[in-house]
């Protein structure tokens, strides 16, 4: 324990000792800043004009001024969104009118569109062609039947397990299934036709229906037109009055004065701010170059001058 103190202490004053070397050995100097700005063209104090604006002052002559047309007021604007809300609610009673008077128009509408619809299927002979896709189907059996019989006749007249009797099953299997095919493509015909007609019946209702309801909307329209527009009886427009004519009136002389104001004031200031922040930043750069070269800056004038070193050391930086 007694030797680790020792030692502790030993090092201490080695420390010590070297960091008073490190302070005796830097030699005092002197660095004036602004001789080294303006070596390296960095003004420290720029300068600045003084800028003052003068009396000013401007004179009016007493002369005849030509005034612009004057135009009469606008309509008040309460008037005018009276107006403007009259009018709406002439045109929704005149929309109104109009639905209620359609819809009366097209009231028996529902009542002839099954009348029309029952009229136009009457124009097709649906019983015909159901007659005919009958006696399609009629021949078609019969035909398929008379192939069918010979094939039955094998049948009875074959032995269960022969050759011949194997064949004619087959030959019937193959007629039965041309006969299904034969069967669905006749009433696939008979429908096709079917759905056909239906589609020329929807298509002329809806055109009927269709212009039905124009012939209802013009006739609406024409009943409407044949009334007096309520607009223009009881909201006419309102009447402008002509623009007064242009007329010259005599001005009397008007002076008007500024003060003088010094506008140099800020300029003052921005640079002298600036001549303070170079001047804390050469100063930094100095103490910097004198760690660097182990100096110590001082303002004695006994002291040497290193501004010369000062200056290559910025250049070369």
């Amino acid at each position: 324990m007694r030797v680790s103190r020792y030692l502790l202490w030993l090092y201490s004053v080695v420390i010590g000792g070297l960091v008073g070397c490190q302070q005796r050995a830097a030699t005092p100097v002197r660095v004036d800043v602004a001789r080294a700005a303006a070596a390296l063209q960095i003004p420290l104090s720029p300068p600045v004009p003084a800028i003052a604006l003068p009396d000013a002052s401007r004179s009016v002559s007493e002369s005849a001024i030509a005034l612009a047309e004057v135009s009469p007021p606008p309509i008040a604007e309460s008037l005018s969104q009276r107006r403007q809300a009259a009018v709406r609610s002439v045109e929704q009673q005149r929309e109104a009118v109009y639905q209620q008077l359609l819809a009366t128009r097209l009231r028996p509408l529902a009542e002839l569109e099954p009348r029309w619809e029952a009229e136009l299927r009457a124009e097709y002979d649906l019983e015909a062609l159901r007659a005919e896709r009958d006696a399609e189907w009629s021949a078609a059996f019969q035909a398929y039947g008379q192939r069918r019989f010979p094939i039955l006749v094998a049948l009875v007249f074959t032995q269960p397990n022969s050759e011949a009797h194997r064949q004619a099953q087959a030959q019937l299997a193959t007629l039965e299934r041309e006969w299904h095919a034969q069967e669905q493509a006749i009433d696939a015909r008979y429908q096709a036709h079917l759905q056909r007609i239906e589609q020329e019946i929807r298509a002329r209702l809806t055109a009927r229906r269709r212009e039905f309801i124009r012939t209802a909307e013009q006739e609406v329209l024409i009943q409407l037109q044949q009334q007096p527009d309520l607009t223009q009886l009881y909201l006419p427009q309102p009447q402008r009055l002509p623009p007064a004519p242009a007329r010259k009136q005599p001005l009397p002389e008007l002076r008007v004065q500024l003060p003088a104001r010094d506008l140099s004031e800020p300029f003052h200031r921005r640079f002298a701010t600036a001549e303070q922040t170079r001047y804390r930043l050469l100063s930094q750069l100095a103490h910097e170059w004198a760690q660097l070269h182990r100096y110590r800056l001082t303002t004695d004038p006994n002291a040497p001058d290193k501004t010369e070193e000062f200056i290559r050391y910025l250049r070369i930086r």
